[in-house]
């Protein structure tokens, strides 16, 4: 039985979804944060930054290796020349091919290398915080807009019910004025109040609709898409705003990515300097070379012909003198055995000294020390930043909780002041203006009781956030 009925709504799913209709299902605060995390373009392109300095942290890997490079010519000379394998002149059109390899390797150069590998170990580091305080940044953006589609959701309930409450009060106003206990004027006036609640009820709804859009465009989803968030049960507690000021601050110094990312840069600019003082030491290097060319011009000996007697002279007594008229042979040498014969190593050490280089290195190091008092700087402006920051989100969180006791106070009384007055007027011992008077402190009270609640719940959602607890709801 139950596998039918598992079958029988797998096929139903799978209808809705051939169709285009998938199940609606509700964004958790948690749910926004994640998908924002992993889909916004400036985070993603945040990450671009950090792939770029995994690729330079490997390539300082890559400078202790020694290097390798191999290289080939072939060409043809004209006219008067020196074959460099035969050091013969030649007038001919020549030939000539050369094959290389050389290597060399680094064995000292001022710890260039070594500075190079720590400042972009660091460098790295810094651009990791960097995505972390862009995250940050996106967590309490989307906080602010999830938060604000919660108020507005509860606005709306609450225009809604004091709607319901005009309508129903509409209602015994025109039984009463049928029984001659109001006058007409009355109804008119509940009448107004309801045309005024009514429109009160479709302008929450406007700013409903407003605060989920901004939601997804956070979220960069398609607006025609279905969606909606979940409503968290909401915990009011001051647990944040007893503690001090300066704890909080204490530990947001250790949490934070921009505190994180300054302090990482300054030590990135304190490499950066040693890095450049190593151009000012010589370089010692290992090198080697292999080699080998070959050339038309190259010729062996392969043999003798003799083509016979010649007179060569004359004796004193003018009798012929002859002689065997010999010739070497000579052929092109193959290019197996030019290529063997040619081949030549070398191995050996240099040395580079800089002597002088257009005062280069000298303003390198001068740059270099001002990025280090910039970066200091910056340090110290993002600590004061976070110091600010954190003592007022506490003086906010701590004003908003004052506020949201004061406000809930306020609106018992108007409820209180409200259900006494609704039972004059029913009775008709006060007019529908005082009536009207009431029910709009009433709803005046609740929309800042509201306020004043979302508001704490974010202000002390922040202070959670910076002293590294994170947003949950």
């Amino acid at each position: 039985m139950k596998t039918k009925l598992s079958l029988f709504f797998g096929l139903i799913i799978s209808a809705l979804v051939a169709a285009g209709v998938t199940p609606q299902t509700l964004w958790s605060l948690e749910d926004c944060i994640d998908y924002a995390l992993e889909h916004n373009l400036d985070i993603q392109f945040q990450r671009y930054n950090e792939i770029t300095g995994s690729y330079d942290l490997k390539q300082s890997y890559g400078n202790f290796l020694p290097n390798l490079n191999a290289e080939s010519t072939q060409g043809f000379s004209y006219g008067r020349s020196v074959d460099p394998f035969t050091n013969e002149f030649s007038t001919e059109r020549i030939m000539r091919q050369n094959a290389s390899a050389s290597s060399s390797m680094v064995l000292f150069a001022g710890f260039q290398n070594v500075n190079y590998l720590r400042y972009q170990m660091l460098r790295n580091t810094a651009l990791k915080h960097d995505t972390e305080g862009v995250q940050n940044e996106l967590i309490l953006t989307i906080s602010a807009a999830y938060m604000q589609i919660l108020y507005n959701e509860d606005f709306v309930e609450t225009a809604r019910q004091q709607t319901e409450v005009i309508r129903q009060q509409l209602e015994r106003t025109r039984m009463l004025y049928q029984g001659g206990t109001l006058p007409r004027g009355s109804v008119l006036e509940m009448e107004a109040r309801l045309a005024e609640e009514e429109l009160n009820v479709i302008n929450a709804e406007n700013n409903l609709r407003l605060a989920y859009l901004e939601l997804i465009q956070l979220l960069d989803l398609d607006p025609a898409d279905d969606f909606d968030i979940q409503r968290p049960d909401i915990e009011m507690t001051e647990q944040f705003v007893l503690t001090k000021p300066e704890a909080a601050y204490d530990r947001a110094m250790q949490v934070e990515p921009k505190v994180k990312a300054a302090n990482t840069r300054i030590l990135v600019a304190e490499r950066q300097i040693a890095l450049e003082r190593g151009r000012m030491s010589p370089t010692i290097s290992l090198i080697g070379s292999l080699s080998t060319g070959y050339s038309e011009a190259s010729q062996q000996f392969v043999g003798q012909e003799n083509f016979g007697p010649v007179q060569v002279g004359y004796l004193q007594d003018e009798t012929p003198v002859y002689a065997d008229d010999i010739h070497n042979i000579f052929e092109r040498k193959p290019y197996r055995d030019q290529i063997r014969d040619n081949f030549s190593q070398f191995v050996g050490f240099s040395l580079r000294i800089p002597i002088f280089n257009r005062l280069d290195v000298r303003t390198r190091i001068q740059h270099s020390k001002v990025d280090l008092d910039r970066a200091q700087n910056r340090y110290e402006l993002t600590r004061n930043n976070l110091h600010k920051t954190i003592h007022q989100a506490h003086a906010d969180a701590l004003a908003a909780w004052q506020k949201y006791q004061a406000t809930i106070k306020s609106l018992d009384a108007f409820s209180e002041s409200f259900d006494y007055t609704r039972q004059r007027f029913e009775l008709g011992m006060v007019s529908s203006v005082e009536f009207n008077e009431a029910q709009t402190r009433l709803a005046s009270a609740e929309r800042e009781a509201l306020q004043a609640k979302y508001d704490f719940v974010f202000k002390m959602k922040i202070m959670e956030f910076y002293m590294g607890e994170g947003i949950r709801l």
